[in-house]
């Protein structure tokens, strides 16, 4: 009898990148006051890059691989902050259209590279068997501490909680900054 795909103790056959923006994006928009929201969106699925080249067969190794531990991560996080500094000034058009203007800022780039990654190796380590987040240690405490379909369920709830929000705020419906902050 073959295992379910959902199973804790089996990596499904290909990652749900798509679902990390739910998280991100609902976060990232409640937070907007200190997180770049570009940061956090990019952060969310840049960690599953090495996952997509193993899987499509152009690397080889482990699904979840170096990257996807916090160490990993934050080493991710740290390429995408330095990308992100030159780049994040030409986001300021497209995200004045769609009526969420930041002002840029390192403090928010930084911490918007941060939690993006870092949600989604928590996200990842609840999930599967084959991740260590805590590299070098071995290990995965974070397996199973909420089901499989509770973290679907989140990130797609948190996906439509985000969209909602998002919507409110470009109806402007509400502020999700201050005048004062971030504008």
């Amino acid at each position: 009898m073959q295992k379910s795909s959902h199973t804790l103790n089996r990596t499904p056959a290909m990652p749900f990148t798509p679902f990390h923006l739910g998280p991100g994006l609902l976060l990232g928009l409640l937070a907007l006051r200190w997180l770049d929201l570009p940061a956090v969106l990019v952060a969310s699925v840049l960690v599953d890059i090495r996952a997509a080249l193993v899987f499509f067969g152009v690397l080889d190794g482990p699904l979840h691989g170096p990257f996807h531990t916090f160490l990993g991560a934050t080493l991710l996080g740290v390429v995408l902050i330095a990308v992100s500094l030159p780049v994040r000034p030409t986001l300021d058009s497209v995200l004045a259209w769609l009526r969420l203007a930041q002002e840029p800022s390192i403090k928010r780039i930084v911490a918007g590279a941060c939690v993006g990654v870092w949600l989604h190796i928590v996200l990842d380590a609840i999930l599967y068997a084959d991740m260590a987040p805590l590299a070098p240690f071995p290990g995965n405490p974070l397996l199973g501490l909420v089901s499989v379909t509770a973290v679907y369920i989140g990130c797609l709830v948190a996906g439509v909680l985000g969209v909602g929000l998002y919507v409110l705020a470009a109806s402007g419906l509400i502020e999700l900054l201050p005048r004062s902050a971030g504008r």
